[in-house]
């Protein structure tokens, strides 16, 4: 079947697009270029691949329409995309794509995308009531598409595990920071190891905790003994020292 030479020029202008369109090459060396709407698309999917801190393969680029063919007069025609400054490449967001003949301003046209990120979210196996204690097997990690940044966002599912849920969630919930809280090593009303130290000298006993305490927090502590009231660094599990 013959082509006409048309549909000849058309063809070569589609080639050139999608040759040339990073380099900065000619997209049609014909008289009237006719861009497509699909080659601008490609340049700007070239473009956010080339320029996201994103990891490769982690964004898609949807379009909320599709994009008119553009037709520029010229010979040598390139074209080069810009986005907004300190763009995030996450979310609703727009790029210029800038179309010169021979280095000439021709055209500018404003691109509408959408920008969906593929991030490691760690979410529960089952339901899980508050106060629950998390462990292995009630967590695991999926990946899910964020059309926004995300945050409180936990990717690694050591950063749950051995903490206590601040509320009830159902399966397949997204773990987030302000869901949790950590364990106290120490708890109020248990008994704890008193260590006192000073220069070469040292000394253990036995004594009571007067409050929660996290590790290197300093607390409130009630020496068996002597009855005083003490106040003393969480070392480790049922562990505090008595700093001079």
């Amino acid at each position: 079947m013959k082509i006409s030479d048309k549909a000849l020029k058309i063809t070569r202008c589609i080639v050139g697009a999608m040759c040339m369109v990073l380099l900065g090459g000619p997209l049609c060396a014909a008289g009237a270029g006719v861009i497509e709407g699909g080659m601008i698309e490609k340049a700007v999917r070239d473009y956010v691949e080339k320029n996201m801190f994103w990891p490769e393969g982690s964004v898609r680029v949807e379009f909320p329409g599709i994009l008119s063919d553009v037709s520029l007069p010229g010979e040598k025609i390139t074209c080069r995309v810009q986005s907004k400054r300190n763009e995030d490449y996450i979310g609703n967001t727009s790029f210029t794509v800038r179309f010169y003949e021979d280095g000439k301003p021709l055209r500018k046209q404003t691109v509408r995308a959408r920008l969906e990120v593929l991030i490691d979210v760690v979410v529960s196996s089952r339901s899980l009531h508050r106060n629950t204690v998390i462990g292995r097997g009630d967590v695991r990690l999926v990946e899910r598409w964020f059309a926004r940044p995300p945050h409180n966002i936990i990717s690694n599912p050591g950063d749950v595990v051995g903490k206590k849920l601040r509320t009830s969630i159902k399966p397949n919930t997204e773990i987030t920071g302000n869901m949790l809280r950590e364990i106290p090593v120490v708890q109020k009303g248990k008994p704890v190891r008193i260590v006192v130290e000073n220069g070469l000298m040292g000394m253990t006993t036995i004594g009571m905790s007067e409050q929660d305490g996290m590790r290197g927090e300093l607390i409130k502590v009630r020496n068996v003994s002597s009855r005083k009231i003490i106040y003393a660094r969480v070392m480790d599990t049922s562990l505090v020292k008595v700093e001079f």
